[in-house]
């Protein structure tokens, strides 16, 4: 939930972003380096920066030689965001690099509830300027040759079936990446082969890849996420069909799709899960649209799909509300979504740069003791991280 929330009640606000861009550098770490950290260079950066989270998520400030200044998880109020910029620069005003010791403070809350500082350990971390040569970053995608790549827009809609102007809320607006593997290009590549030019079923793999992706509100709501998020498939149901619609001679080939998706999922209390999320989520859709094929391989991909959506997501525990959503970001708030969809889908080969190897990852950073409770860049002045 955190970074649909901190996109929504932190960086939409025009003096938030007026003084993160005049005054630091903005970067958005992948919590997943951050929380597993690859080895190298930016692996010792990542290690440094998680070392005084208090949590796998939040906003940190560090300085020119990457020591955590600051962390935060929640504001008092919206004031507070502005004066927790202000606090940071003063601090990076007494700490600009690691030439002398920096303690790492810690707030659940800024100003009010603020955590023991962490001690820093006196490492200076080597930043180099670029990766070496034949290096791969580890925020770059690491994908086999052929994978599709592609991106996914949603939009609700109103009551007249426009889309809602206000595409800052994550219930109205979703853009993000997804990915067709060669295995579920290949199922679909000799499906065809073996249809000829007769109507047949779209193999399930495909359907899967794209079908999933298409949801509003944050990753915790996916209907297929099942257990990955501590919730359950109530209903996964679809049908696609596809026919080659050029002459057979026409190379790539040029298949026609259309289907439909029934998928729902909700809250499972399993694995010891306290936290309080209450949350069910069922997406219909009408699918149409058409993709490329060459050999065994998709080379394009472009679907439509329109339908109706129904999303409630709360936290009893956390006495989520609409409103003061700044002072319980990683809770959020509470979503309550029935409204009709549409969700467009273009998806293409992987680049070049997409291709390799997947990077070898260090251990997992420790949190500090205290606690009570993820792409490379050289860094000059300081960094604001949202994990």
């Amino acid at each position: 939930m955190f970074a649909g929330a901190a996109r929504e009640a932190v960086f939409s606000n025009a003096e938030v972003v007026r003084r993160v861009k005049a005054d630091f550098i903005p970067v958005a770490l992948k919590a997943g380096l951050v929380n597993n950290p690859p080895v190298g260079p930016e692996g010792a950066l990542y290690r440094e920066i998680a070392r005084s989270r208090p949590a796998p998520q939040g906003i940190c400030v560090a300085n020119s030689d990457g020591k955590v200044l600051d962390w935060v998880l929640m504001f008092d109020d919206e004031k507070s965001v502005v004066g927790f910029l202000d606090h940071c620069l003063k601090r990076y005003a007494e700490y600009p690099d690691a030439k002398k010791p920096v303690p790492a403070e810690r707030y659940m809350r800024f100003p009010s509830k603020k955590l023991s500082d962490v001690k820093d350990t006196r490492q200076v971390i080597r930043i180099p300027d670029r990766h070496a040569d034949g290096a791969r970053c580890p925020a770059k995608p690491a994908l086999r040759k052929g994978t599709l790549v592609g991106r996914v827009v949603g939009r609700a809609l109103d009551d007249a079936g426009k889309p809602l102007d206000n595409v800052v809320l994550q219930e109205n607006y979703l853009e993000a990446r997804f990915e067709v593997p060669l295995e579920a290009q290949k199922r679909f590549a000799k499906a065809l082969a073996d249809a000829g030019s007769k109507r047949f079923k779209v193999p399930a793999a495909l359907v899967a890849a794209v079908v999933s992706h298409a949801f509003l509100g944050q990753l915790d709501v996916n209907p297929l996420g099942g257990r990955k998020i501590g919730g359950k498939i109530d209903r996964q149901s679809w049908e696609f069909w596809a026919h080659r619609i050029s002459d057979g001679k026409q190379k790539p080939a040029r298949v026609r799709i259309t289907g439909r998706s029934d998928v729902a999922g909700s809250h499972a209390d399993v694995g010891g899960r306290k936290d309080g999320r209450r949350w069910q989520h069922s997406v219909e859709l009408r699918w149409e649209g058409y993709l490329d094929v060459q050999g065994d391989r998709i080379t394009h991909l472009v679907l439509e799909a329109h339908g109706h959506e129904r999303l409630r997501w709360g936290n009893p525990l956390a006495k989520l509300t609409t409103k003061n959503v700044i002072q319980h970001l990683p809770a959020g708030r509470t979503l309550d979504v029935d409204c009709g969809v549409r969700y467009g889908l273009i998806a293409v080969p992987c680049s070049a740069d997409e291709v390799g190897e997947q990077p070898v990852r260090a251990r997992p950073a420790a949190r500090p003791a205290a606690d009570s409770q993820g792409r490379s860049t050289r860094i000059q002045r300081k960094i604001l991280a949202n994990s």
